[in-house]
């Protein structure tokens, strides 16, 4: 009998998983709702450059402020993964455009759509089978009667055909769920096992983006740098020049109806800017999971990645990288799991290891969650102080916006210190979310190195306990 893994979504993660796993001979099947053609976003939009790297890509070249290579867009409807504009130092404003700090940018402008389309097409080609049109609907687990993240084991998965009206179960060693943030899966299993709850409101950021053409005469007049608002109505606002033709204009918010409309913000920042013509290219509008990550992505025979784990980069939203990280970190879990026939809670284990004690990732997004938080806090006018007294500096957003936390050092909390003397109850808000940061970082990288449910409540809890103090 083969090992059997079904993944439900085709997201970057699931798809990079599913080509890893049948190029070990592995038997996959991706169960994606959509059709091939409707894969990804549809826009263009700022990858994690180690992410697109690690997956195997042919990367480009940087010559001055273009990308150069085979997989360069040479046109913007055209085919390839990434626009020719670079964006090597990114211009980073205040809420209210009173400061500028100028930061690397260690991302790529990636068309989603032929990304979503090329990477599927490579798990067909290593032997994975993709089934369109088909939706996951729930888990299909046993219960052993104890009450924790052990509790359960998934045998297998309840899908639909969309267009039959059919459903079916699937059996499985292993069930994957990268379905997005909805994650329809996760949350039918039992709310004891931990991983059942869904994700709040506060988990997320309402986006709003528009690829706008540009009028090319009036482009030298209407200068418009790449850049993001950092803070703005407590989320942020960009626009990201694909060429002197088209531009990328978006903001995003914090999921609350008390804040303004992304929509009104970007129309805004559009009618400043006669260059900027009405015709709409392309774009989009939804939600984006900003939250903390799953504090753990397996129980028995079953696996959360992506969106539908809450791997994006808190500061931005970019969640592709993570995604596609993980997915080849689980590859390599899942073939050992494979070879030595195993799906147990103990051995999947190692995934989580991984994402939260090999590698930074899992402690800085969490950290960058608690800061997020903690800075919408702060007002406006609070935000361009800290920009202009360089309480905020250009190194500390550098990670930050990069997906990395890094706590300022001695000497540039001190400069804070003496700095904010001025207006010591936003030097407090400051110190206040560094430093619950900080301690968040190092609870996670003190993650449980191996399955003990003692432990891990133990560490379950404290987070917790975190995490609450920063709201």
């Amino acid at each position: 009998m083969r090992y059997k893994v079904a993944i439900i979504g085709a997201g970057p993660g699931g798809v990079i998983l599913a080509r890893e796993l049948a190029r070990q001979q592995i038997d996959v099947t991706v169960y994606e709702k959509g059709e091939f053609s409707q894969l990804g976003h549809n826009w263009s939009d700022a990858t994690e450059l180690i992410a697109l790297n690690e997956i195997g890509l042919e990367m480009p070249r940087l010559e001055g402020t273009e990308w150069k290579g085979a997989l360069v867009k040479n046109t913007a409807a055209g085919e390839g993964l990434f626009e020719k504009h670079a964006i090597p130092r990114l211009k980073l404003y205040s809420p209210g455009m009173k400061s500028v700090k100028e930061i690397d940018f260690r991302m790529i402008t990636t068309d989603r759509r032929n990304l979503g389309k090329t990477l599927a097409q490579q798990a067909e080609d290593a032997g994975a089978a993709i089934r369109y049109r088909h939706e996951g609907l729930s888990l299909v687990f046993s219960e052993n009667g104890t009450k924790g993240l052990d509790g359960v084991e998934i045998l297998g998965v309840k899908v639909r055909d969309l267009d039959s009206g059919q459903e079916e179960v699937v059996n499985a060693d292993i069930v994957v769920e990268s379905s997005g943030f909805q994650s329809v899966l996760r949350t039918s299993l039992p709310l004891y096992t931990g991983l059942a709850d869904p994700f709040k409101d506060h988990d997320f950021a309402l986006v709003h983006r528009e690829v706008r053409a540009r009028e090319t005469s009036l482009v030298q007049s209407d200068i418009i740098p790449d850049h993001y608002r950092y803070g703005f109505h407590t989320g942020y606002q960009w626009s990201h020049i694909h060429d002197e033709k088209n531009i990328d204009i978006g903001a995003g918010v914090r999921n609350d109806p008390t804040n303004p409309d992304p929509k009104d913000l970007i129309e805004e920042f559009i009618a400043k800017h006669p260059s900027i013509k009405p015709e709409k290219l392309r774009g989009g509008r939804s939600l984006c999971i900003v939250g903390r990550p799953l504090m753990s992505f397996v129980s028995k025979g079953f696996l959360v990645i992506g969106d539908a784990a809450s791997t994006s980069v808190p500061t931005t939203g970019c969640g592709a990288g993570s995604a596609m990280l993980t997915g080849m970190w689980a590859a390599e879990v899942i073939s050992e799991a494979a070879a030595e026939r195993r799906n147990d809670l103990e051995k999947l284990w190692e995934i989580n290891k991984k994402f939260y004690i090999t590698s930074d990732r899992g402690p800085s997004l969490a950290a960058l969650s608690a800061l997020r938080t903690a800075l919408q806090n702060l007002s406006h006018d609070d935000l361009d102080f800290l920009f202009d007294k360089n309480l905020m500096d250009a190194a500390t957003l550098q990670y930050a916006v990069n997906g990395v936390f890094k706590a300022p050092d001695l000497g540039t909390m001190v400069k804070a210190l003496l700095g904010g003397i001025t207006r010591p109850s936003v030097l407090l808000k400051l110190n206040k979310a560094i430093g619950g940061g900080t301690q968040i970082y190092n609870h996670y990288k003190n993650y449980p190195a191996a399955w003990n449910p003692t432990t891990y409540q133990r560490w379950k809890t404290r987070t917790e306990e975190l995490f609450a103090k920063t709201r």
